[in-house]
């Protein structure tokens, strides 16, 4: 998953408690900036886990469909 923000212009950019993770990308031209963050576990997220991550990244769906295989 944080492949797929890298190619999308996100970075780290701090750790939270445990494996939690917030991941950046800057905005431009007066943008806000997009943060997602991120909880890495073993096991597969759950369903609104997943919709929100794909809602805090700003992300189409669709792109995230196609890496992810769905």
């Amino acid at each position: 998953m944080t492949n797929f923000l890298r190619e999308h212009a996100f970075s780290f950019y701090k750790q939270l408690r445990g494996s939690h993770q917030t991941w950046i990308k800057r905005g431009t031209h007066g943008e806000k900036d997009t943060i997602v963050e991120l909880n890495f576990t073993h096991r597969p997220y759950p369903q609104g886990t997943l919709k929100t991550i794909i809602r805090q990244s700003g992300i189409d769906k669709s792109e995230w469909f196609e890496w992810g295989g769905w």
